[in-house]
């Protein structure tokens, strides 16, 4: 249960706040009578004491500040969201957790909280993963871990394999070619009147271009090339003056490549909890987004989901599948375009699952039509001893029907701009920066096993 101190009305408030405040209480009760009928309308089966609610929820931007951040009245709004779920992965929480405490606060001390360091390089975004969970409902099982992909199962980056030419390298094109200076088909951003490029653009160069290479370079005679040998430790080799060829590479002086092969843009965080009889070891992950309109990068992030899965695969083969009572599953952005597409096959890998109730969901984005959010499971129907993935609801919540609402536009404008919204700004875009661009996204499991268990016993042949 959430704690509410801080909406309590004070004579030192401001009208203005006063006002603010009791809108905060009012929606905060239709959240609540809202969500226990999402609930009830969402199983198939009725609902036990003896289950766990699990979701998944990108918040856009957490603790990012654009718009001036999160107040609290849309952290108690997403507070009392999280609050109706036991154990929720949150993805896109960047590295300063101030706005993140203040959620763990409204949350109270029955909820606890695993977070990974933020991930480096661009594309991780300056991001962390989050698993915040309900003590009261769910044990954590002291294991936990970041998924990383071995040697020789790298994802390859949408670019390719490129040479940096900041090395002392050159390109010389052939004599009597064309200049390469021209006009082509580009992607463009313009920022302070300066128009600059907001994609590579690759350009293609003449037959007998020639690449000139830098001081430091050599060539290698790969391994197990036949020589001869004229004393111990020593080679003689034949270099013909054309080389190319399986036997032979280049080796360039460091930092010459751009990094081609890759790690997962932000690695995933695996995590084992209880809850009754049920163990779960759970990955979230917020997968590559790049731009679909691009074949390479969309093939980048079709590979880092498949990489993904059978990473954890081979994980569960190893740990998990011993274990009857003991499920693999993996949740968050997967940046999925939608079913059919191969972003979906690739999730569908490697022996995951995603629950029919779940995959039948058009889109978790707030237009409804972009599968970017799920929750996969790998060989949900096996059953070694007692426990089972047995699936009493899943569904997403639509929070915008109740709070932030297209109707509520005039009450933020007339708020603005202590609260970020510029005339300027869209209602509907400086709303997903208080609560989410994404819906979140749940599956309820039961976790009571003691009849199956008991029945086993009583129908025993003493």
């Amino acid at each position: 249960m959430p704690f509410y101190p801080k909406l309590k009305i004070r004579k030192s408030d401001s009208e203005e706040k006063k006002i603010k405040k009791k809108r905060t209480a009012q929606r905060i009760q239709l959240l609540k009578e809202m969500l226990e009928e999402h609930f009830v309308s969402s199983r198939k089966k009725e609902s036990q004491v003896g289950s766990v609610k699990i979701a998944t929820w990108n918040i856009r931007e957490f603790c990012g500040g654009k718009y001036k951040g999160r107040d609290f009245e849309a952290l108690y709004y997403i507070g009392e969201i999280i609050s109706h779920f036991d154990i929720v992965a949150l993805q896109e929480t960047r590295s300063l957790l101030d706005e993140f405490r203040d959620l763990t606060k409204i949350l109270g001390p029955d909820w606890s909280y695993i977070a990974t360091d933020v991930t480096d390089g661009d594309a991780g975004n300056g991001e962390r993963m989050i698993f915040l969970f309900n003590r009261r409902k769910v044990q954590f099982r002291d294991i936990v871990g970041e998924l990383t992909l071995k040697e020789g199962a790298k994802i390859k980056a949408a670019f390719g394999e490129r040479i940096k030419l900041d090395t002392g390298m050159e390109v010389v094109l052939p004599n009597g070619s064309p200049s390469l200076s021209g006009t082509y088909d580009a992607r463009l951003k313009t920022k302070n009147g300066v128009k600059k490029l907001s994609a590579d653009l690759e350009i293609p160069l003449p037959d007998d271009t020639v690449l000139k290479l830098p001081s430091g370079s050599h060539l290698v005679v790969t391994k197990n090339t036949e020589v001869v040998s004229p004393g111990r430790g020593k080679a003689t080799v034949t270099i013909p003056d054309h080389i190319t060829g399986e036997r032979y590479r280049l080796r360039f002086p460091e930092n010459s490549f751009d990094d081609s092969l890759r790690q997962f843009a932000r690695t995933p965080f695996l995590i084992s909890f209880q809850s009754g009889w049920l163990k779960l070891n759970l990955c979230t992950v917020h997968i590559y987004y790049g731009d679909a309109s691009d074949k390479r990068k969309l093939e980048q992030r079709r590979s880092e989901i498949e990489l993904l899965t059978e990473a954890l695969a081979n994980k569960a083969k190893g740990e998990f599948l011993q274990d009857g009572e003991s499920f693999l599953g993996v949740l968050g952005d997967f940046n999925i375009i939608g079913e059919g597409h191969p972003t979906m096959d690739a999730l569908e890998s490697n022996d995951f699952e995603i629950p029919q109730e779940l995959k039948s969901i058009p889109g978790s984005n707030v237009a409804r039509d972009k599968a970017y959010d799920q929750i996969a499971f790998w060989k949900p129907a096996r059953t070694k001893k007692y426990a089972k993935l047995d699936i009493l609801g899943a569904n997403i919540f639509d929070f915008y029907k109740y709070v932030f609402t297209k109707d509520d536009e005039s009450i933020y404008r007339n708020e603005a701009p202590k609260n970020g919204l510029k005339d300027s700004s869209s209602f509907t875009t400086w709303r997903t920066y208080k609560m989410s661009d994404h819906l979140p996204m749940w599956i309820e499991l039961r976790t009571d096993f003691s009849n199956e268990y008991l029945d086993k016993i009583s129908e025993s042949d003493i």
